[in-house]
C-alpha cells in the first residue's frame, strides 16, 4: 500500500503540512491555552472590533445629559452607567444605535424615540407600568410597552423581551426615576 491510499484502497487527499503542524501543536494542553489566550488578547486590544468592547460610544449631549441627572452618583465606569448611556443612545439616537428596530433614517423628522418622547415621560412611564391595560384587557409591562413603540411608531422589528435594548431603555428610565424622586404610581403634574 503507498503513502496517498488509506486501508481501504481509496485515495487521501494531502493535508496542508501547514495545518497538519499547527494541530499536532494545539493537541498538547499548554499550546492550546496560549492560543486561546492570544484570541482574547487580540480580540480585546487590538483588534480594533466593537463587538469585544464593552465600551459604549458616547453620543452628543451625552455629558450633559450625565451630569444633570447625576449619574455618577451610580460610579463613573460601571456596569449601570454603561447601560444608561447605551440606553440613552438609543433613546436619542434609535436610527443608529437601534438600527434594528426601525426603519426611520436621519431624513425621517421623527427617527428616534426622543421625537415622540422626554426622558420624563419614560420615567413616569416605568413608575406605573405592569398595570391593566383596559384597551388590551390584560397588563402591560414597561418592556412590552418599549416593544410595542418599536413596532408601531418606530416602524422597526420587534425586539424580544429579554433583547438588551429593552433592557437599556428600562434602566434609563430607571435612572431618570430615581434622579426625579418618583415613586410607583407617581402622576405627572399636567398643568
Amino acid at each position: 500500500m503507498d503513502s496517498g491510499e488509506s486501508r481501504d484502497g481509496k485515495d487521501r487527499k494531502q493535508q496542508n503540512p501547514a495545518i497538519g503542524w499547527l494541530l499536532r501543536g494545539l493537541s498538547k494542553p499548554p499550546a492550546a491555552a496560549a492560543a486561546i489566550a492570544a484570541f482574547v488578547l487580540w480580540a480585546h486590544f487590538g483588534s480594533g472590533v466593537q463587538t469585544f468592547r464593552s465600551h459604549v460610544s458616547s453620543a452628543p449631549g451625552w455629558q450633559q445629559f450625565r451630569a444633570s441627572y447625576g449619574l455618577d452618583d451610580f460610579g463613573a465606569d460601571g456596569y449601570f452607567t454603561r447601560a444608561v448611556q447605551n440606553g440613552y443612545n438609543l433613546f436619542y439616537f434609535t436610527h443608529e444605535y437601534g438600527g434594528r428596530f426601525t426603519r426611520k433614517t436621519a431624513r425621517d423628522a421623527v427617527n428616534s424615540c426622543a421625537g415622540c418622547h422626554t426622558v420624563e415621560d419614560l420615567a413616569y412611564g416605568f413608575v406605573n407600568s405592569d398595570r391593566f391595560d383596559a384597551h388590551l384587557g390584560r397588563r402591560m409591562s414597561f418592556e412590552e410597552r418599549v416593544m410595542r413603540c418599536y413596532a408601531g411608531p418606530m416602524d422597526g422589528f420587534i425586539p424580544t423581551l429579554y433583547d438588551p435594548a429593552v433592557r437599556d431603555i428600562r434602566i434609563l428610565a430607571r435612572a431618570v426615576a430615581h434622579h426625579l424622586q418618583l415613586g410607583e404610581g407617581a402622576r405627572k403634574d399636567r398643568s
